[in-house]
């Protein structure tokens, strides 16, 4: 595919006749793939609200078992995201993602009746796999049944509704834990269900995949999930057990010697996990990088947010969710608009101003942070801005890795860019984690600490910026809707 974005003529859009039956069935299609991004979006979020009710259900644990109902998803979901991609190209999009949607319904519902903290940590590692494997075949089976001309438009939708759906999860979680944690989980089951009821109709089928080519690489897929999930151990780990630590350093090692093996294995075998194609594409690669560095300032923008409100302004749980909902408001309106920006500036451009609003909300938390203004004037401009910051990045990013990915690589160049933001949200969790727990151990305010984490997302913003503007030039004068 090539990575210009172009568009058809009115004149020959207007020729071309509408087929509403197909237009009907593209529609129930993005309904289906939109439920299983939106399960996997809002249940990253969604368990942070329930943590402190859970740990009161299983006492006898300490927060740091308690917290593997988090760490748990988080390594496993990072881990197996490329496997997952690679597997789903190979033996069939519509497949992988129905095999994923039905292992997260029903470990969802294993969720809600765990009868102990340890059933209730495996539940939720089931879960993580299943996400891993709904996520980067939802992203290729929308670029699949979309034609070129339709597929940024696409994208962007489907973006926004994974955004606003991470947004929306303290107010939803809040509502939903007031009855009882366990409901933050049964509501999947229903919503999957059906999914996957309708999905086994409606999703396209992968065009059959030749006979005599080579698996992909079994062993490189195992390195890159080890890699992933020792990354991911140790970062999540760290601010607990500390950057020294044995544990700590442990995580790292496993993390390099197998990124050695698994970039290794890249270069020799015949079908490798990650695709030379997709490496072999600057454009898809600078596109990656930025959104990594992209997301560790995102993750410490929307931690901190929470700390900021709950710890500092005394904020409960529902009250932080709506806080932020003026500029969750504003989401689907820009990751439209997305488009038009695209459309005068490129997708690298667009992509950029999103990570410089990102910052400039923080920016703005960093002068009123300290002050006794009211909401109005402390709090939401700074969500407005990094709301319409965040979906305008994640749009522009997802738009241009969705028109770098050749065809036959759709699940794969998907389950990458989505690693790459997860690798970049737990080190971004992790700094933050620092910069805080600091602040705490001393006993001085949180503000200052808080600052100090704005700072460096909003410098973490413009860096992403500057990589995502090397090499861009200005777009044609069409643009792909």
């Amino acid at each position: 595919m090539s990575t210009d974005m172009s568009t058809e003529t009115p004149a020959v859009a207007a020729a071309r006749p509408v087929d509403k039956a197909a237009d009907r069935r593209r529609a129930i299609v993005f309904a289906v793939l939109c439920c299983g991004f939106v399960l996997t979006s809002l249940d990253m979020m969604i368990v942070n609200v329930a943590f402190p009710a859970i740990e009161h259900e299983f006492p006898g644990y300490d927060n740091a078992v308690v917290s593997w109902t988090l760490n748990a998803y988080t390594i496993l979901y990072a881990a197996a995201l490329i496997p997952a991609g690679r597997l789903a190209d190979h033996l069939g999009r519509k497949q992988t993602f129905l095999a994923g949607l039905v292992l997260f319904t029903l470990a969802s519902g294993a969720c809600a009746l765990a009868p102990s903290l340890p059933v209730l940590i495996a539940a939720r590692a089931l879960q993580a796999l299943g996400a891993a494997a709904l996520t980067p075949t939802s992203m290729g089976l929308l670029l699949q049944v979309n034609p070129p001309e339709r597929q940024q438009r696409a994208v962007r939708s489907w973006t926004a509704a994974g955004g606003i759906a991470a947004a929306m999860a303290p107010v939803v979680g809040g509502l939903l834990v007031q009855s009882d944690w366990r409901l933050i989980f049964l509501i999947n089951v229903p919503i999957g269900a059906l999914a996957v009821v309708v999905g086994a109709r409606v999703l396209p089928a992968s065009a059959p995949r030749s006979t005599t080519a080579p698996g992909p690489d079994l062993i490189g897929a195992l390195a890159v999930a080890l890699f992933a999930g020792g990354a991911v151990f140790a970062l999540v780990e760290a601010p607990e057990a500390g950057w020294g630590s044995a544990t700590t350093l442990l995580g790292f090692a496993c993390a390099a010697v197998m990124l050695a093996v698994a970039a290794l294995r890249n270069l020799l075998h015949a079908s490798p996990v990650v695709p030379r194609e997709l490496l072999a594409l600057p454009v898809y690669v600078r596109t990656n990088v930025a959104a990594f560095v992209y997301s560790a300032g995102f993750a410490v923008m929307l931690l901190s947010v929470v700390l900021w409100t709950q710890n500092v302004r005394g904020y409960s749980a529902i009250q932080t969710g709506l806080a932020i909902a003026p500029g969750t408001v504003l989401m689907p309106i820009f990751a439209m608009l997305t488009g038009r920006m695209a459309r005068g500036m490129g997708l690298p451009r667009t992509a950029a101003l999103g990570c410089v609003v990102l910052g400039a909300g923080m920016v703005w938390w960093i002068v009123t942070a300290p002050t006794d203004l009211p909401y109005v004037l402390a709090v939401m401009p700074g969500s407005m801005l990094t709301s319409i910051g965040t979906i305008v990045a994640m749009a522009a990013f997802a738009g241009q890795v969705s028109a770098t990915i050749p065809q036959a690589f759709y699940a794969s160049g998907s389950a990458v860019h989505t690693m790459a933001k997860q690798l970049g949200i737990a080190i971004g969790v992790a700094l933050l984690l620092v910069i805080h727990d600091s602040a705490a151990q001393s006993g001085a305010s949180p503000v200052p600490a808080l600052r100090d984490a704005w700072i460096v997302g909003a410098a973490l913003t413009l860096v992403a910026a500057a990589v995502a503007l090397i090499g861009s030039r200005r777009p044609a004068a069409t643009a792909t809707e």
